[in-house]
């Protein structure tokens, strides 16, 4: 009897295909992965830069140039960003935008204003919204 040792040329073949459908799926894996990080990381700042300005809005004087209603007309719809109240671009990547809305309260309640920070990037590809009441 002869003893056989070793894989076959068949053997080798198939083997190596099962270990390349394998690595192939992690490879797409890790670059969904990496396509989650980058999102969430421009998330992360877009929230950030969203966050900074509403706080820098708040504590302003409530008559400060920066908190008056320009653009009454834009006030029911937010969705067109180019014609809101205030815009600045952040880092070359982020468009911020900020819209006042001097709110109808009614005789005998303070004055109010709802302020919306908007903050896009990705050619407006996405956005975040922070939305906030001041009062007199």
């Amino acid at each position: 009897m002869k003893s056989h040792c070793g894989f076959t040329t068949l053997e080798l073949l198939i083997a190596i295909s099962i270990l390349m459908v394998g690595l192939l799926g992690v490879a797409s894996m890790q670059v969904s992965g990496i396509r989650g990080n980058y999102f969430s990381a421009n998330t992360t700042m877009a929230l950030t830069l969203a966050e900074e300005k509403m706080e820098e809005l708040l504590a302003l004087d409530y008559n400060h140039a920066d908190l008056q209603d320009i653009e009454t007309a834009n006030n029911s719809d937010l969705t067109t960003t180019a014609t809101l109240d205030h815009d600045e671009t952040v880092d070359g990547l982020y468009h911020r935008i900020w819209n006042v809305r001097d709110e109808d309260t009614g005789a005998g309640w303070p004055e109010m204003k709802t302020i919306t920070v908007i903050v896009e990037w990705e050619k407006n590809k996405h956005r975040v919204m922070l939305t906030s009441l001041r009062h007199e």
